[in-house]
């Protein structure tokens, strides 16, 4: 934080992060860039979803990069096979169907019907996308202000995510903790699985001609949940090291980055959503998406989720995400019952989060 000199002027880091980066003096908020008369973006160019995503305090701090949102893979031959034309939107009507999916052999299970390890990240979608008020933690989720705490354990959220997971575990056909999720569901190992929409491009690379596959929304905790998911991933944070000239040029390439023709070309070759809205106005993304409509998917996820449905930013972020896949991890193999889980979530990050704002003032 003192080396000025051989500082980046633009640093890639997590949506997350963006509390920490303004720790920084560097940090220029692009807010007050994008008022500026020269600038060919603007605010409003960016999806509601990711523009709140990058917005700390009603101001927009960052620039939105390499963004993903979860999403479900299917098996689409495994499904067929079992005569299940439509996968469910909701965990009460997915989970009679699982078991179905399983298939044995000598070794065990060959196939399982759901593989999703909760971590981090995939907790928080099931918590934010129950409705828009859903917040992770205090402070809109550490957005209108630093968090203190995690709310969801108060407000019946996580409640609500536990009672489906124990039924889900009780089915005996989901798989808890993954390996290589990309290469299992490639494999056939499993006939659904949750993950990013980052991963589209290397399903696809991987599974070929081996099956019919498609992404579909990830399932909804109670089928009256409103709000959707939490887009993921990056930003672009932009310092200013005391050279207006160097700063405005890495403000032009940060601008061009968001432009529709390189946006296209993100999303073609990754999965990753577009950031502004005039990129799926462009004729090559439109008929890509045409021909790859599992591309498509998180796109479509993103602009029908409620903007506030969003990650937190929980200042602790590697801390609580190893909090939360050890809690996970012995809920599924039943050495902590839901209620000792949840006390465990909530205690261990409220405990990480009193420890970061006792260091830091």
């Amino acid at each position: 934080t003192k080396d000025k000199e051989n500082a980046c002027d633009i640093n890639v880091g997590l949506v997350s992060t963006i509390p920490s980066m303004l720790a920084l003096k560097w940090t220029q908020p692009v807010e007050e860039l994008l008022q500026k008369d020269h600038s060919t973006i603007k605010k409003e160019d960016y999806y509601p979803a990711l523009l709140r995503a990058v917005t700390y305090n009603k101001k927009m701090i960052a620039v939105p990069f390499l963004n993903s949102t979860m999403e479900m893979y299917c098996n689409l031959d495994a499904l067929k096979e079992e005569g299940i034309k439509e996968v469910p939107n909701n965990f009460s009507d997915l989970l009679p169907l699982l078991p179905k999916l399983v298939k044995k052999s000598d070794q065990g299970i060959s196939r399982y019907g759901l593989e999703c390890q909760v971590k981090r990240y995939q907790l928080v979608n099931f918590i934010v996308s129950q409705h828009k008020d859903a917040f992770f933690g205090d402070q809109e989720g550490g957005r209108a202000g630093e968090m203190t705490k995690l709310i969801c354990g108060e407000d019946g959220t996580l409640d609500k995510f536990l009672d489906q997971w124990e039924k889900l575990l009780k089915t005996g056909a989901y798989q808890p903790v993954e390996n290589k999720l990309t290469e299992e569901f490639a494999a056939g190992k499993t006939a659904l699985a949750i993950m990013s929409s980052s991963k589209v491009g290397s399903v696809q690379g991987l599974v070929k001609d081996k099956f019919k596959w498609s992404t579909v929304p990830f399932p909804k905790i109670n089928k009256e949940d409103t709000s959707g998911a939490a887009v993921g991933g990056s930003c672009l944070v932009l310092f200013n090291r005391g050279n207006e000239k160097r700063m405005m040029a890495a403000w032009d390439f940060m601008q061009y980055l968001s432009s529709p023709e390189v946006q296209s070309r993100i999303v073609k070759k990754s999965g990753y959503l577009p950031t502004t809205t005039g990129t799926e106005k462009q004729a090559d993304l439109q008929k890509f998406y045409q021909e790859n409509p599992n591309y498509k998917t998180a796109l479509d996820i993103m602009k029908t989720s409620d903007p506030l449905s969003q990650e937190p930013m929980d200042l602790t972020y590697n801390e609580i995400n190893k909090v939360i896949t050890t809690a996970m991890e012995n809920f599924c193999s039943g050495k902590l019952t839901k209620e000792e889980t949840k006390n465990k979530i909530i205690n261990e990050s409220n405990k990480l989060l009193n420890d970061w704002h006792a260091a830091n003032g």
